[in-house]
């Protein structure tokens, strides 16, 4: 007989036996959840590598397209640089796309890689995008990609990247195409009303526009230059493409001379002093020089911000003729002395870029931009700068800034743009071709042996103490000194050849850049 408690016994057992295996089965859950975790975990850590792979693979080939784009724009500069520029060997296309030698390409392979961007039958990296921007290359669907490539020859030349800028490892971009710009091929400008395919586009310092008198002989209209459209390609070892193009100008410098010494000071407080020797003097005739033989309008022997030429002499043309002891040695297109007011309006119109502390501060900026060599720090503190590495030659001339002052002597002559903001010395059989402002400080002191040929302004953007003037106001008091007993070549002479030659300065600016989807 079962009594109750048996009965409950047996309920017991039974229970427990039913609820065998329960950890078990509750551990392997925890498992299996366990491992769904850590799987999620992996699988989101794998993505976000590859994410992280991807995004940096695609910035690699962006950034190796740009290098591309910039290698090239540095070897467009002009003058005997290592290595040599394209222009000097004479290969920049000067016709339209699809004309003879009218596409240089510049090719970077890896070892043992053809890179072919004219041949769209093969895998070597062809330049589709030349088929999208004009009909007149010869172009071809390929069946594999259904994209159009180009075909044939005599449209192209080539040549390679340049060890000079490799890197280790070689960037991987492919190649970069340098082309003319031609009116509508890319972007359309207007000629007298009517938009003109069939013209190059070129730049006259502030905007591009299409130039109906460009020809391969003698170029865009003077003094403006060609605009160039440059493509570079990139493509990573694993296969991310990156296309990249820019229109390319050549920097101007907006700069004209109203006199061969420009004085834009304020009113009778220019310390001006010497030019003893009689073969010492500012002729603002022009003069032949820089390569160029023809010879334009003359200026100005000196011009000043204000006074009056008229007797009794006031203000700065007062000023400066008293105190130099060979006033008749200054000479140009207003007579002798011919020291004139360069009054804001009129004739004798001081230019607008030197006709204020922030204009004339625009100006010595804008150099600053320019420079084919590091900004010289030469602080009067420490006693300046002595002497230039690199002075320039005709050919390669220099857009040279100083900031604080600098002192040249012996033998050096230079070439191109000289900025001091301190004060600049020049002693000996020194000179300069080409332009010099002597802006911030304001002081000039020269030996009369010491030949400029092109044009000097002196003006001051800082007080005595060096705190800025007003932006707004003109240029404050200078000091010009002339030292020295002077010699045949001493002086001041105004050549637009050379102040030509300096203008055309040497590097190329980006006037628009974008990615083209590829």
């Amino acid at each position: 007989m079962i009594t109750f408690r048996h009965y409950r016994k047996i309920r017991n057992v039974s229970a427990k036996r039913r609820q065998r295996g329960v950890a078990l089965i509750a551990a392997l859950l925890v498992l299996v959840l366990l491992a769904a975790i850590t799987a999620g975990m992996i699988i989101l850590s794998t993505t976000e590598t590859s994410i992280s792979a991807n995004f940096r693979d695609e910035q690699t080939a962006f950034f190796a397209a740009k290098a591309g784009i910039e290698e090239v724009r540095d070897r467009l500069r002009t003058g005997p640089t290592s290595p040599a520029t394209l222009r000097a060997a004479g290969v920049l296309p000067t016709t339209f796309v699809g004309t003879p030698s009218s596409v240089l390409y510049i090719l970077n392979p890896a070892p043992g890689e053809v890179v072919a961007p004219w041949n769209g039958g093969g895998n070597n990296y062809p330049d589709d995008e030349i088929c999208k921007e004009t009909t007149t290359v010869p172009c071809t669907v390929n069946v594999m990609t259904g994209r159009s490539m180009p075909t044939g020859a005599g449209w192209y030349n080539s040549t390679n990247a340049n060890g000079a800028y490799a890197a280790a490892p070689v960037l991987p971009w492919k190649w970069a195409r340098i082309t003319l710009k031609q009116n509508n091929s890319i972007s359309q400008y207007s000629t007298n009303g009517n938009n003109l395919s069939a013209l190059a586009v070129c730049w006259n310092g502030t905007n591009e526009y299409a130039d109906p008198l460009y020809t391969p002989a003698t170029g865009c209209t003077a003094p403006n230059l060609p605009v160039y459209v440059l493509t570079a390609l990139a493509v990573t070892p694993s296969g991310t493409r990156r296309m990249v193009q820019t229109e390319l100008a050549e920097d101007k410098f907006p700069f004209t001379s109203p006199a061969a010494l420009t004085l834009p000071g304020t009113s009778g407080t220019d310390a001006v002093s010497g030019g003893s020797s009689s073969q010492w003097g500012s002729d603002g005739t022009d003069h032949p020089g820089c390569g160029v033989a023809t010879v334009g309008a003359p200026v100005h022997g000196i011009g000043v911000g204000d006074g009056s030429a008229g007797p009794p002499l006031s203000g700065d043309v007062g000023n400066v003729i008293n105190n130099l002891k060979r006033p008749n040695n200054i000479t140009g297109s207003g007579g002798t002395p011919d020291v004139a007011n360069l009054g804001p309006t009129g004739l004798n119109m001081l230019p607008q870029n030197l006709s204020s502390v922030s204009q004339l501060q625009t100006l010595v900026s804008m150099v600053k931009t320019d420079v084919t060599q590091p900004v010289l720090n030469c602080p009067t503190s420490s006693g300046g700068c002595s002497g230039l590495s690199n002075p320039g030659a005709l050919g390669n001339e220099q857009i040279i800034y100083v900031n604080g002052d600098l002192t040249l002597t012996g033998n050096t002559v230079g070439y191109g743009i000289l900025v001091v903001t301190g004060t600049l010395t020049m002693k000996g059989s020194t000179g300069w071709n080409g332009i010099v402002l002597v802006v911030g400080k304001g002081n000039l002191q020269t030996d009369g042996t010491v030949g400029y040929n092109g044009a000097v302004v002196v003006a001051s953007t800082v007080d005595a103490s060096g705190n800025p003037l007003p932006p707004s106001g003109p240029s404050g008091s200078i000091t010009l000194g002339v030292n020295g007993g002077g010699g045949a070549k001493g002086g001041i002479n105004y050549s637009s050849g050379c102040i030509n030659m300096a203008n055309n300065l040497s590097t190329f600016h980006v006037v628009a850049i974008r990615e083209l989807m590829n």
